[in-house]
């Protein structure tokens, strides 16, 4: 007796770049904090993740409360993982089609 899988081919893929598009963010974080707070390469972080405009929107208030600072960096984070799922299932989509030719 075989057991389903839990995730369909498909929905396992999209997972893959939801999870990256939530790690790309953090790694970015933490390479930016191992930096001196200013990350070098801006362009890179601005490719990789294109919600940090929201996130750099706390910087535009003196004392930002931890609280605001998180919810920015959540919100960014999260429209980046549906970014980057998007593109998972685009990805997909294109090399299905590829395939189905």
């Amino acid at each position: 007796m075989e057991s389903e899988p839990i995730f369909s081919p498909l929905k396992r893929f999209i997972l893959y770049w939801a999870i990256a598009g939530f790690i790309v963010p953090v790694v970015i974080m933490i390479v930016t904090r191992l930096q001196g707070g200013v990350f070098k390469w801006p362009y890179l972080a601005l490719t990789l993740w294109p919600s940090v405009v929201i996130a750099a929107a706390a910087d535009v208030f003196e004392n930002p409360p931890l609280s605001s600072l998180i919810i920015f960096v959540a919100i960014s984070i999260g429209i980046n993982v549906v970014v980057y799922s998007a593109i998972g299932s685009l990805v997909w989509w294109l090399f299905l089609r590829q395939a189905n030719r």
